[in-house]
């Protein structure tokens, strides 16, 4: 912990940070290290959680460790906030906890960050929760924390508090610049088909047959849903709404599976297939996007990203090139920080509406 709250103060220097993002592993000592910043910065607004890796400008990719990224801003103002996920009324909740952050921020924010959970809460309900207490006018970023692929105990970070029930977030308000980019990588396959029953985040019947079915119809026999093999989401208008995913989650018997977030009947799937080039061209991709909507006269100082663990297992020892390809993409005098995460947030680029992807690269450019 010294060693990084001196490279901290190297590259501050004289200035004073408002803001933090901290990235940790799971087997980290979290509460040691947010004693250790607040007794160095003790207004920081912090937020942060644990991870399946993390990559930056300073370290490149990464495993098993901390990272800190500081905010210094004159033009902004950014403050920090949390939601309890163990609550009931998840609206009440969400409308009670930003109204308390915009008071005092003292602004209306452009930006929120959002970090969730997926083992013990939906992360997706809080974040459209969220969103329709903002009536769908605030922008979310950020992604499901993580704890290496043990699927136990992950934890989220809010000032001085580590814990396993909250969703922080921060609200960024002010002069600033902000653009965002989605990609996954992952190409259909086969014929659409329509999800005719589904509860939650689990598929019963596609075009009215068993779900599994839809998978051996187009892939053969045997085929089951895998990391591998996602299903891209559209909505009954036929946009494209998100990517899903299923770590093998399936029923024999009954012919359902069971995916990283919700799955609504009417919407049309088609399944996806990948390889290392095509989840390195999505990171591409995805960056590409946020630098073409950013305003062209001006240069981001930061970009947040946030990749799904799945991409790292897939990309295994090529998973480096992701943070390469963000440096190269980004330019030398551009810093970055990401992580991966078990899903990430960002709004669908077409219609700015707030989406809840899996297998995806979230970029954020901040200036």
């Amino acid at each position: 912990m010294k060693e990084l709250i001196e490279n901290c103060e190297l590259q501050l220097g004289n200035h004073h940070p408002i803001a933090g993002i901290l990235y940790a592993s799971i087997d980290v000592d979290h509460q040691l290290v947010l004693d250790e910043i607040y007794k160095k910065w003790p207004n920081l607004q912090l937020i942060g959680c644990t991870t399946d890796g993390e990559f930056s400008s300073e370290c490149e990719y990464v495993e098993d460790s901390v990272v800190l990224t500081l905010f210094i801003s004159k033009e902004m103002k950014i403050v920090s906030g949390f939601i309890n996920n163990t609550v009931i009324d998840m609206r009440k909740e969400c409308s009670q906890a930003l109204s308390e952050a915009v008071v005092r921020l003292g602004q209306k924010p452009n930006l929120c960050i959002l970090f969730s959970d997926v083992i013990k809460t939906s992360g997706e309900t809080v974040m459209e929760q969220l969103t329709m207490v903002t009536g769908g006018e605030l922008p979310i970023v950020g992604g499901i924390s993580a704890d290496s692929w043990r699927f136990a105990d992950v934890k989220q970070f809010c000032n001085k508090i580590s814990s396993a029930t909250i969703s922080p977030f921060l609200l960024l308000a002010g002069e600033f610049d902000f653009s965002f980019g989605m990609d996954s990588g992952w190409e259909s396959t086969g014929e659409m088909g329509t999800i005719t029953r589904s509860e939650g985040n689990v598929i019963y019947e596609i075009d009215c047959k068993p779900a599994l079915e839809f998978y051996s119809n187009i892939l053969g026999e045997n085929t089951k849903p895998t990391l591998e093999l996602p299903i891209e989401v559209y909505d009954d208008h036929g946009d494209f709404c998100f990517m899903r995913t299923s770590f093998e989650n399936y029923d024999i018997n009954t012919g359902s599976i069971t995916y990283l977030g919700n799955v609504p009947v009417g919407y049309k799937v088609y399944i996806t297939m990948v390889n290392r080039e095509s989840i390195l061209a999505g990171t591409k991709s995805s960056i590409n996007h946020a630098f073409s909507t950013f305003p062209s006269n001006k240069s981001p100082v930061l970009v947040l990203c946030f990749s799904c663990s799945a991409r790292r297992v897939l990309l295994g020892t090529r998973t480096i090139e992701e943070c390469q390809i963000v440096r190269e993409n980004s330019g030398e005098s551009v810093k970055f920080v990401g992580f991966y995460s078990y899903g990430e947030f960002c709004p669908n680029s077409d219609e700015l509406i707030n989406k809840f992807h899996n297998e995806t690269f979230v970029t954020v450019l901040l200036g």
